[in-house]
């Protein structure tokens, strides 16, 4: 559940002063940000909250000038977001931010005080206290910052306290790169580079895996399991094989994570999205932004590789990946859609790796030293959670205490179960304590090594690389109330379904991938076979569609607010909102019309889905008071 928002009125963060300057947002995580904002009046991540130590001794006005000596060093912590006059998104620069240091006592107030949504429109992203022993605490919305910029501000705090404290300069860089300049130069000097990494995404995402785990029964709302593992062999084993392979401790956790998942699934091809802190160094280093992105990375493990042959290939999928890594991530986004809506696959949640390992310092391993005999001393918990952060279909990540390494796990709990989430926790671990014994681990030995790995039952098939359940499709296929029979069967490495209904090919199609199937991929057949009540037949893949008007007042409504949104001239009611020439940023506008002429009910999400306009107004319900209700901020929908 979210936090309640907090009493304007004791909101120990305020502007200040006039405008100093505006401009766009930069490219990375905000853009997805702003966009939930826009659109559900919260965003779609959590804040980022820490405890930074006061020095003893400190007076309380010492603190206070530390904190606003802060405020003016770094101007994403005195920002507001917004939209410019043509909808997209901006970014305004205040003089001044008063910060108030209100005392943070008890753990209700603490939780309050750090997941308590901002109105960013309109406020600083960040607000500061004194918990009950003096200490500094923060907490700042993620569409300022990511993981390494918080970590900066952290950085920054620590150095004035101490400096204040001992009565010297603080150690600080002279200047600090801004966030409406990198923006500037992302539209203007970098726009070449944002137009070539996007024609290479869009080569790539046209050939991504559509899921890694298995096309099964993902179920809306579902449990997510998590598995941790506190590996002291682990953190052994990484020491060793960094010695031995000259490669980063996240390097090689990475290669385990892909031989793993072939392994336990079956798959010569994955894809996950790499969690990745894009910083250009030195252009960003210092900068206190959302300029995170996730990097799509394909690793290609035909052949059966060993271990450092997949290390091999992925380091070489991350430099050519990261070479492209300029993108816009809204633009990125359009790409993806209107991809997924000409190849029939739809994945929903996000498939990540993310590991915060580079920096640590190993213990090193003494000669000899063979961290099999350490497995014994492993220990893995198992949980079922559905909170705020399980979007996930799956979601690995590693990070080390006291060098244990720690492997985290969150799979979908309604497509496997809490034995193949620990399964696969378990497994990465043994292929890094393997390979550390002799240096390399073939295939075949990092298969001997799972216990019990995913294999299919009846009625699944292999297609384009992935397992999927004939079944399903089937059963879904039938729950169209215009469908009288259907089959789904593999024929000649291709999906093809048969369909006693007088439908046409695409409305199969867009019935399939406008699934609300949880966080499970969705993969449409590759060919239909419709066979009429009058006895006739219809054959096509669905991917043509024709232009088709509104029929009914909410796809009038829908229409017209994608139209004028877009300034779009009648777009046809079978095209994706992508595919009719919807942009992302102008989605927050499309929402607010419908909500003007009476209509809830759909999504950014839903926006950037594979699905009909059609479809779109199917989801669509009559609204209350449109205009009180949008002014009460009521959730519309969001990026949840």
């Amino acid at each position: 559940m979210r936090a309640n928002r907090l009493d304007p009125a004791e909101e120990p963060v305020r502007v200040s002063g006039g405008l100093q300057r505006t401009g766009p947002l930069q490219s990375g995580l905000s853009q997805l940000e702003w966009l939930s904002y826009r659109s559900g009046g919260h965003g779609s991540l959590p804040n980022l909250s820490w405890v930074v130590t006061v020095p003893d001794g400190l007076p309380d006005d010492a603190v206070s000038e530390v904190v606003s000596t802060l405020l003016l060093r770094h101007e994403a912590l005195r920002t507001t977001f917004d939209a410019d006059a043509d909808g997209r998104p901006r970014q305004s620069v205040h003089e001044n931010v008063v910060a108030a240091l209100p005392r943070v006592e008890g753990e209700a107030s603490r939780h309050l005080f750090a997941e308590a949504p901002f109105d960013v429109a309109s406020g600083p992203p960040v607000r500061f206290g004194r918990t009950s022993r003096g200490d500094l605490i923060f907490s700042i919305a993620h569409i300022a910052v990511d993981g390494t910029g918080a970590w900066i501000v952290v950085s920054d705090l620590t150095e004035l306290l101490a400096a204040r404290a001992q009565g010297r300069e603080a150690r600080l860089s002279a200047t600090v790169p801004q966030p409406i300049d990198r923006a500037l130069h992302e539209q203007e000097g970098g726009r070449r580079r944002v137009e070539t990494a996007l024609g290479y995404w869009t080569r790539a995402l046209g050939d991504f895996p559509v899921t890694v785990l298995p096309v099964s029964r993902g179920r809306p709302g579902a449990d997510v399991v998590r598995a941790d593992l506190e590996s002291p062999a682990g953190g052994l084993a990484l020491a060793v094989l960094q010695r031995k392979l000259a490669a980063t401790p996240a390097s090689i956790f990475t290669a385990a994570v892909y031989t793993a998942l072939a392994v336990q699934f079956g798959r010569e091809r994955l894809g996950l999205s790499l969690t990745w802190s894009y910083r250009e160094f030195p252009a960003t280093r210092e900068m206190v932004a959302a300029v995170f992105r996730d990097m799509p990375l394909i690793v290609d493990l035909a052949g059966q590789p060993s271990f450092s042959e997949v290390l091999r290939r992925l380091r070489k999928a991350v430099l050519i990946a990261g070479r492209h890594m300029g993108f816009d991530v809204l633009e990125f986004h359009e790409s993806a859609g209107r991809i997924e809506a000409e190849r029939g696959g739809f994945l929903p949640g996000p498939e990540a790796i993310s590991c915060t390992l580079d920096g640590i310092e190993w213990e090193a391993a003494e000669p000899g030293s063979d961290p099999r005999t350490m497995l014994a001393d492993s220990r893995v918990s198992i949980e079922r959670t559905n909170g705020f952060a399980d979007v996930c279909n799956l979601y690995i990540s590693a990070y080390a205490e006291e060098g244990r390494l720690h492997i985290h796990s969150r799979i979908d709990a309604s497509v496997v179960g809490a034995r193949d989430s620990a399964g696969l926790v378990k497994l990465i671990e043994a292929i890094l304590v393997h390979a550390s014994a002799s240096g390399d681990l073939t295939f075949p030995g990092a298969e001997s090594l799972a216990s019990d790995p995913w294999r299919p039952e009846a009625r699944w098939a292999r297609v384009d690389g992935v397992w999927v359940d004939l079944d399903f499709l089937t059963a879904r296929l039938q729950e169209h109330p215009s469908v009288h029979h259907a089959d789904v069967r593999e024929e000649h490495d291709r999906l093809t379904a048969r369909v006693s209904t007088d439908l046409e090919p695409w409305e199969l199609r867009d019935f399939l991938l406008s699934t609300d199937n949880g966080r499970n991929a969705v993969l449409s057949p590759h060919h239909f076979v419709i066979r009429r009540p009058d006895g006739g037949t219809v054959a096509g893949s669905g991917v043509d569609r024709p232009m088709l008007a509104p029929r009914g007042a909410a796809e009038q409504a829908l229409r017209d607010a994608v139209a004028e949104a877009n300034d779009l001239a009648g777009p046809t009611m079978a095209g994706t909102y992508l595919t009719v020439g919807g942009r992302l940023h102008l989605a927050p506008r499309v929402l607010s019309l419908l909500l003007d002429s009476g209509f809830e009910g759909i999504a950014v999400t839903d926006l950037r889905r594979p699905t009909s306009l059609v479809a779109l107004a199917g989801r669509l319900r009559r609204s209350g008071n449109a205009r009180v209700l949008r002014d009460a901020q009521t959730t519309i929908g969001g990026e949840n």
